[in-house]
This record gives C-alpha cells, structure tokens and sequence, in this order.
C-alpha cells in the first residue's frame, strides 16, 4: 500500500517538470496527452512517476498534470487535479484514466528518455512504454483480483466444512424407490420365455412371454416393471432431483440438491447412473426469529479452491425450465429424524406431508413456513395437507386460519362436525373461504361439493341471499340441461336477481325467483333495466371512465382493449354478442366493476369479447353466446393483468 501522505508531500515539494512552449507534440492534433515520466525514492521505495499532461491545456500554457500516477512495487494510485485545482485520489489503472477505449492510443511521451525510462522500470524491452506500463498494471489487478477471489473462496471452504459426504442408501433409495424401473431384455415375444433383468432389484428372471411396454411384477423384489426391449428401447435416460437435508448447528441446517441421472443404451442391460449434488440451500433463523436462507450452486469448473459460487444458479431464460437449476425435487426421509434433532424444525411435518402426496417439492418455504406458522404442524397431522401447501408456498389468505387457536375446527373457522368432511376433501385456502362463507346454513356441506363438482368459484353468496341452497341447486341442475358450463349460469343468475332488486320486484314471489327460462328472463330484466337508465346514471358512467382513462390501454397479437364512452355502448355490445353486459351500466357508473371492451385491431367497430374486472381481478371473459375466451383471448388477458392490471400505475 503506497504512503499517500508521502505521496502528497512529493508532490508539493517536487513541482512537475515544465514543457517548453516551442515542443512539437503541443502542435500535434493527434496527440491529446503528453506523458513525462521520472524514478524517485518516495517513502524507502523505489517509486515510478509519470506526469500526465492535456496538450490543450499545455499549449495555453497551463502546465499542471492531469494526473500524477505513482507506481512502486506491486502497487499504484493516481493524484488527479481538478478544474479548481483541487486533487483527489484515483485507484483506476492508467488505460482507465481517460474516457473511452482510445486513451492509450492518445498518450505519446514527451522524449525518448521517458519512454525507455518506463522499459528500464519494468524491465520489459519488448514493448513500447506505455505497453510495459499497462501489462505491468494488468498483471497486478490479475493478482489482486485472485487474491479477492481466493479469498470469498476461503470463506466458502469453511461454510462447507461441516458438511458430511451424502448417506450410504441415498443411491439404492433412488434405484429402488424413486426412478422408473424397467424389465430390460434383449428381445420380447408373447409366445417364447424372455429372459431379462429389473433395473431395480439388478436380478435377472425369465418369464413365459413379454412383450415392449407391457407391465409386470418382478419375482424377485415384486415391483411394477416396464418391459423394454434393448433392440425397440434404443438410448433414452430418466432424471430427476433428489433433496437431502443435514444438520449443520441447533440452529441451522442445509438442504442438498442431488441431480440424478439413469442412462440406458443398447449394449447395457443395467443403466449407467449419475448421482450428484449441484446445489445447496444453507437455512438458519435470524436473530429477529425470520428465517434467512443462503444458496450455493456448484459452477462445475468455476473456482481455484471451491467450484461452489454463492446465489441461485443463473439460468438463460428464467420462464423455461432448467432442469440443473432446479430445486424442487423428492425428499429423502430416511435421515430426516437425526438431520433435524435439536433444531428449530425439530417437529417440522416435512416427512408425513412428502409421504402423503409423494411428488417433488420445494423443501426451503415448507421449513420456513413451520417456524412462521405456529399451527403449521397441526394442520398436517389433522390431514390438511392443502392448507399446510398454501401456506409454505404463498397462498394463504390473511385472517383465513386462526392460529390461536389449538382445536381443530376453531382454526379452520367451521363448526365441529364439518371438520372430518372438509379433511376428506382435502379443502386448500379458497375452498376453505367459500365453505366458511356458508356458515350457519343447512345443507353447507352438500352445497360445497355441488360447487366443486361443477367447478363454481363465485357468486353463490349473493344468491343464497334470497333462497335455501336446497332450491339454489334444484333450480341451477335445472337450467343446466338448457346450456352448459355451470358458472357462467351462475353468474346469470346472480345478475338476474340484482337487476329484480332493482327493479323493484317482490323477492319473495317463487314466479319472479325461479323463471322457467333464465336466458329468457334475463334478457327481459335487461331491456327493463334500461327503461329505468336516466341523466344522472349517465354523468356517474362517464366520470368512472373518465377516472380510468389512459390506465389500462393494452394492445398485443392484433388485438386491443378500449373503454367504453357511454352507456348505450354496453348495451349495444350486449346486443351484439347476445349476453347481459348492457344492464352492468349502474354498475360501472358506482365503480363497483370495469367493462372492457376487447377487440381485433382490424375492425375495431365490431364486438369481439367483453371483459368485468371486480376487485381488481378480471371476473368474466365472454364472447358471442356467452362463450368462453379462446387460447389466444386467455394468452392476451394474462399478459394485460400482469403487465397492465396488476402494475403499480393501474392500481
């Protein structure tokens, strides 16, 4: 490290070395630095100096240096002078002094003595001084650099230190319990004795016939077998992610992503196998009780004394999937109750809720979840296995769970009786918000599995207001052999008794509750509704488009999104495409909702589909007949709600 202070005092002792006004480089427009050089005992070392001129400024007669750069050792800084003439520090190397790639190519040396004092200092006489300068300096932000890196990489070293090499039946789990397993032989025939062997249990069996891709059991370990044959097989593999947890402290541990690879070929009847560990998810809870995680990834080449690199693995494309990068996989049990013996996660549920659905999953938010959720571990042993996943990955609903409490039915919210239903149907957090919405009412459970079974998700509240659900579901079953997909005659259905509210209709007259024709009464209670639209409701409807004006404008793949102006909009749209948007006007007019109307740019003037956003969600997509949105209509709304709905502008 270079003594500044020393430096400083140099510099104000030793006045930088004049140009003559008559020198020919401050009439050389290709030159823009002219560099003196000079070699000093600065400090009790042997010290570089090279005074860097402007040639402009040379040549008006200001010859103060630019810059001083001091270069002793393995080490360098520069003095730089302002345009006040103040100073200050520079730690850059001298091709980065200047601005832009050409700032070398800018310098020449004021004589030749300058420059061959530059050579002699470096003791390089192949190149030119300011090359000798730059590699000198180059070499020595190599050497800083791999210091600094070696340096996090000791760091790395000590992290993993404690780490333990892999479980001994971490492979044979895999081969027996979690790859696909396969009758290999090397031809079948459904009328001669095959002989083969299972990848599984590695014995070999002969069975009466076989034939390719049939299934059978092996003799030996009585798994379900595949039979392939070596000649129809070829070469394939099967992978797949394996997560292993290890105790590092009481108040840590890490979870190992191991890859595993199986690949067969034609000349071997057993797979070539590959079992490896790419990454690692050190998790520990922070003094303030949060969870903190810190991942490592293996770089496979990346490294002087650790190819693990700290951070998630970089990936090209995020939204397509990576397979290396992945970390969600199957958990290995086996070592789960001494990996988490004396820790936090202790108790934590992970191996019953992983042998419960036996598919991958992310095991880092699921030990987060159990120190942030104090009922975590009672949901799981109650066998709400749902409601435990929504809350590890993101889905829980805020004031949904009471986890003050500690029995069962007073968490969830329902009554006693309604605890082993809702166990059985394995609710998640909607359904669960849908069921304690029935509360109190007679048939709750047998309306909650009409609802699923005919995958109705709203509206159903606002109806039952007005009727038993008994009634509520005689009369849907009812209209539904007229037309199909259940929500959307719902959702008519709701609107339809709204609309005879409005109207002023007697809510208790069975005539006005149940219409032999919904689609019909409907359509009638519209063009009523109309009838009723006046001065007023028309200034409300356009203020409210006014409001939202310029907010929510989306066009994408030839199609676009526009408000509409008026209220006879809404009814001619509703006209056109032959459903009740025209009596949503009241609606839009109190900014309980948003009518959008969605179009193909090449004739905007036509209805194309119509969009409700509610609450800020978009609730209804309905085309001509009330049909439902195509592939390419879903595709634009989700790329307008997350681009446009959901950004911080529209909100």
């Amino acid at each position: 490290m270079l003594d500044k202070k020393a430096l400083r005092k140099f510099t104000r002792d030793n006045p930088a070395p004049a140009i003559p006004a008559g020198h020919g480089l401050l009439h050389a427009p290709q030159v823009k630095y002219i560099i003196r050089t000079a070699v000093r005992l600065i400090s009790h070392r042997r010290t570089l100096v090279l005074y860097i001129y402007d040639r402009r400024r040379a040549a008006s007669g200001d010859y103060a240096p630019v810059w001083t750069m001091f270069q002793a050792g393995g080490d360098y800084i520069t003095l730089a002078r302002r345009a006040d003439g103040s100073t200050r520090w520079r730690e850059a190397s001298f091709e980065r002094l200047g601005e832009g790639y050409r700032f070398t190519v800018d310098c020449a040396f004021y004589s030749a003595q300058d420059e061959q004092r530059v050579r002699d200092f470096f003791h390089d006489h192949d190149h030119g001084g300011v090359a000798a300068l730059v590699r000198a300096q180059t070499a020595i932000l190599d050497k800083r650099c791999k210091e600094q890196q070696l340096g996090r990489e000791r760091q790395i070293v000590e992290r993993m230190r404690p780490l333990h090499a892999l479980p001994r039946g971490l492979a044979g789990w895999v081969r027996r319990d979690l790859m696909p397993a396969y009758f290999r032989c090397e031809h079948t025939s459904v009328k001669r004795p095959v002989t083969g062997i299972c990848t599984s249990c590695g014995k070999r069996s002969t069975l009466p016939h076989a034939a390719h891709n049939g299934k059978i059991t092996c003799p030996h370990c009585k798994r379900k077998l595949t039979v392939k044959s070596m000649g129809k097989m070829g070469r394939h593999y099967d992978r797949d992610t394996v997560q292993v947890v290890e105790r590092i402290s009481d108040a840590k541990v890490v979870v190992r992503i191991v890859k595993v690879y199986y690949n067969y070929d034609r000349d071997h009847l057993m797979p070539k196998t590959s079992i490896y560990e790419n990454a690692r998810i050190f998790i520990r809870r922070g003094p303030d009780g949060e969870v903190v995680t810190e991942p490592y990834y293996y770089s496979y080449g990346k490294g002087a004394l650790t190819h693990w690199v700290p951070g998630n693995r970089p990936v090209y494309y995020k939204y397509s999937y990576n397979f290396e990068a992945d970390t969600c996989g199957h958990v290995y049990c086996r070592n789960l109750p001494g990996a988490l013996a004396g820790t936090p996660w202790e108790y934590c549920p992970v191996a019953a809720f992983y042998e419960h659905y036996h598919e991958p999953m992310q095991m880092w938010p699921f030990l987060a979840a159990h120190l942030e959720h104090p009922r975590f571990e009672h949901l799981v042993k109650t066998g709400f296995f749902l409601l435990t996943s929504d809350l590890a990955y993101g889905r829980a609903r805020d004031g949904l769970l009471d986890e003050t409490q500690n029995r069962t039915h007073r968490l969830l919210g329902v009554a006693a009786e309604d605890v082993s239903f809702l166990r059985k149907l394995d609710v998640g957090m909607e359904t669960l918000q849908a069921f304690q919405g029935y509360a109190g009412l007679k048939d709750r459970q047998r309306l909650l599995r009409w609802q699923l079974e005919n995958q109705v998700s709203r509206d159903i509240p606002q109806i039952l207001a007005h009727m038993t659900p008994h009634k509520f579901m005689r009369y849907m079953n009812g209209q539904y052999t007229r037309r199909g997909h259940m929500q959307g005659i719902v959702s008519d259905y709701r609107d339809y008794l709204e609309m005879c509210v409005k109207l002023g209709y007697d809510m208790g007259n069975s005539f006005v509750l149940y219409p032999k024709d919904l689609e019909q009464a409907h359509d009638r209670a519209v063009r009523r509704l109309k009838l009723k639209a006046n001065a007023q409701l028309r200034r409300d409807f356009k203020a409210a488009m006014r409001a939202i004006s310029g907010h929510l404008d989306f066009e994408m793949d030839g199609m676009k999104l526009l408000l509409p102006a008026a209220p006879e909009e809404l009814a001619a749209e509703g006209n056109a495409l032959h459903h009740c948007v025209g009596g949503y006007a009241d609606r839009v007019a109190k900014k309980e909702c948003i009518i959008l109307f969605l179009r193909q740019c090449s004739d905007l003037a036509k209805p194309f589909y119509t969009v409700e956003v509610r609450g800020g969600n978009v609730v209804q997509v309905r085309g001509v007949q009330n049909c439902d949105a195509t592939p390419e209509v879903k595709a634009f709304m989700d790329r307008w709600e997350r681009q446009v709905l959901r950004a911080p502008a529209a909100a």
